[in-house]
């Protein structure tokens, strides 16, 4: 659940989440969880610091972690 959260946090922009968002969260954990755990691992999960430990490895990051959150803000912006 903790999980969850940071990667909710890491990937919003303060907006309200709209419930067709569900499914694309439940990707973002499913693809980024590990890349959370090696490249921030180690940042406290509701800081600030871990959005911009995000975007720093963006280049880091796996294609599926890469393409969730490119999903995800997509349907953010559409939301």
């Amino acid at each position: 659940m903790l999980l969850r959260s940071t990667l909710i946090l890491v990937l919003t922009t303060g907006a309200a989440l709209a419930e067709p968002v569900v499914a694309d969260r439940a990707v973002l954990k499913q693809y980024c969880t590990g890349d959370y755990l090696t490249y921030c691992g180690n940042l406290a999960p509701d800081g600030p610091e871990v959005q911009a430990c995000f975007r720093q490895n963006k280049a880091k990051l796996s294609p599926n972690c890469q393409a969730a959150i490119a999903s995800y803000v997509k349907a953010q912006r559409k939301g």
